[in-house]
């Protein structure tokens, strides 16, 4: 039997829509693997970004747990207070390795260094898949000294460490004056720097849930009395620590014949250290 045109156009015309059917469903089956595919990658992202907010936020609650402690007892010889510090999937250490120093001077014809030393800090180094929050202050500001009560010695931030993101806590000191009489014809001014010390804490590098506790061991006190045979109205007090210079003034009272200045220094030593519940 022959063929005509007409027949064999008919039998390819249903041969190409019997074949457009699978292909069809094909396209679709592979479009919707697409979009799953998508849709749980982003799930599975949201998941992960929301498991590391949350355990940066028992990072920064342990951490402020921790002031708390070592804020109550500060000042209180024989002093202590336990804090629990939650599994944030952060690594808990103690740090020897921040400086303090001081230097008091009238910017033109003086300038003596008073305190040079160690305070130590405490800090957790974050999983990596923490999302950078370098220089944010959870607590206080970058300021490496202040003069009012108004503001935290507290200083809880987020800084880069060597091979991870750490949140840090630590102390700077407090400055305050007082202009107390004469003696010998001159004014008599008291200049007190407090500081917090976490320099003797225990060697601790620690994670999962654990115990803390925060000891007052002692409180140390540092005096030396400044013959000054100018007028004077103000000192300057330079603090350093971490890389960061701050600056305060303090108004000083004299007269022609200049002014006495007893400075003195008292530093809490905080000791941190490990314990069972």
């Amino acid at each position: 039997m022959r063929r005509t045109p007409k027949s064999t156009l008919k039998k390819f015309m249903r041969s190409r829509k019997a074949l457009a059917i699978p292909v069809t469903y094909l396209i679709l089956f592979a479009s919707l693997l697409a979009i799953i595919s998508i849709t749980y990658g982003f799930a599975v992202a949201r998941i992960s970004a929301k498991g590391a907010a949350l355990k940066l936020s028992v990072a920064k609650q342990n951490m402020q747990t921790l002031d708390d402690a070592v804020r109550s007892v500060a000042w209180s010889f024989g002093a202590s207070k336990t804090a629990y510090m939650e599994d944030c999937g952060g690594v808990f250490q103690t740090q020897s390795s921040k400086d303090l120093s001081l230097t008091l001077t009238d910017e033109q014809t003086f300038a003596y260094t008073v305190l040079n030393s160690s305070i130590g800090k405490v800090c957790y180094v974050l999983e990596a898949s923490t999302e950078s929050q370098e220089g944010l202050y959870v607590k206080g500001d970058s300021r490496a000294i202040i003069n009012q009560s108004a503001y935290p010695m507290t200083q809880l931030y987020f800084a880069r460490g060597e091979n991870a993101q750490q949140l840090t806590l630590c102390y700077r000191p407090m400055a305050t004056v007082l202009a107390a009489g004469t003696t010998d014809g001159k004014p008599l001014n008291f200049i007190r720097v407090y500081v917090i010390s976490l320099a003797s804490s225990e060697a601790l590098t620690a994670s999962g849930s654990f115990y803390v506790k925060a000891s007052a061991l002692n409180v140390t006190v540092e005096s030396q009395l400044y013959n000054l045979n100018s007028t004077v109205s103000s000192l300057a007090l330079k603090a350093v620590s971490d890389g960061v210079q701050t600056t305060v003034w303090l108004p000083i009272e004299s007269n022609a014949e200049g002014a006495f200045v007893n400075l003195e220094i008292l530093t809490c030593h905080i000791k941190i250290q490990r314990v069972n519940a």
